[in-house]
């Protein structure tokens, strides 16, 4: 083998590192609800200041986890194939406001729980055989799903917020009918973008 050919077989060998993007399943709320997180937001950026995430959507997250966007196909098909016929649309009840100290968090929680854990129990076996994931990072399920206001504040901010929104009362309706998978890489410079949708 001469030098040329050594060359080539040396490139030929190397492996190519995977870019695995960040995948999120989420439920998203009707436009009612999302108004009415917005608006909270807001609030609480009265009180705070500006924060991090308060531009974001609200939502409820299911699971996350890291895929290659290469074979994201087969993330879809596993997904969908794990859903149909097992779970249906569904009413979800919101009612008032919690808080996490430790994670310096204020949310609103759905119900039923039951529900959410349903669904995580459908789709857990697609994602742990799915070769498309990387299995070197936990699948992250939400096993306590919420709808965050804010999260990482620090304990005088937490502090600050709760004493605010402890005693205030909110509840509201919406009819589950979708799941949306989402996807973080490099190509949307770091944003969130659907890449499939699922009918309940």
């Amino acid at each position: 083998m001469d030098q040329t050919e050594r060359v080539q077989s040396s490139l030929f060998s190397l492996q190519t590192p995977v870019l695995y993007g960040e995948y999120l399943l989420v439920m998203n709320p009707d436009e009612k609800v999302s108004n009415d997180v917005t608006y909270a937001k807001k609030k609480l950026a009265e009180i705070i200041g500006n924060y991090p995430g308060k531009q974001s959507r609200p939502h409820i997250s299911i699971v996350s986890f890291f895929a290659n966007p290469l074979f994201e196909e087969s993330v879809i098909e596993g997904l969908r194939g794990s859903l149909k016929g097992r779970i249906r649309s569904s009413f979800i009840w919101l009612q008032d406001y919690g808080c996490m100290h430790s994670a310096g968090s204020v949310y609103i929680q759905p119900k039923p729980l039951s529900y959410f854990t349903t669904i995580i129990k459908a789709i857990y076996p697609a994602l742990k055989l799915c070769s498309a994931i990387d299995k070197k990072r936990k699948l992250h399920f939400y096993y306590e799903p919420h709808i965050t206001i804010a999260k990482g504040m620090n304990k005088k901010n937490t502090d600050k917020v709760w004493e605010v929104f402890k005693d205030k009362k909110y509840e509201s309706k919406f009819i589950a009918d979708a799941l949306i998978l989402l996807r973080k890489d490099a190509e949307n410079e770091g944003n969130y973008k659907v890449v499939a949708e699922f009918k309940l």
